[in-house]
């Protein structure tokens, strides 16, 4: 299945692989999110999809209590998250966040990554604690 974005294509295969990468600079060694033709950062081209450890930490959630849109449509609540990764500077992933209740959850909670199926046939990534 092709992303409605063709840049978010890779995000897509490595989630299907059971891997988080994200958009790296070769030029001026940065990651960044979201996927983009040239590095926010220098401008350049050069840029690789690196692969980044399963893991993260909470940097903010919010707790959605209404379905605003039937594409989302699902068991409500649910938390959105996001996602901060230590080897990957500056990168922070919206996400959701499963297997514990929202009072439960605190700034710079250890977080694991879920990867499932997900809706059009692309992969998500959801988090846990870990």
């Amino acid at each position: 299945m092709v992303a409605e974005n063709p840049e978010f294509e890779p995000h897509f295969t490595h989630l299907a692989a059971g891997q988080l990468r994200f958009p790296y600079c070769v030029a001026c060694a940065r990651f960044h999110w979201y996927p983009m033709p040239l590095c926010p950062h220098c401008q350049s081209a050069e840029l690789q999809w690196r692969e980044v450890a399963t893991r993260g930490t909470l940097y903010s959630w919010t707790e959605i209590h209404h379905g605003f849109d039937v594409r989302y449509a699902g068991p409500l609540p649910y938390i959105v998250a996001l996602i901060e990764f230590a080897d990957a500077p500056g990168v922070r992933l919206v996400s959701n966040i499963v297997g514990v209740a929202a009072d439960m959850l605190t700034i710079g909670m250890h977080l694991v990554a879920d990867f499932r199926p997900g809706a059009h046939g692309q992969a998500q990534v959801r988090f846990r604690p870990r």
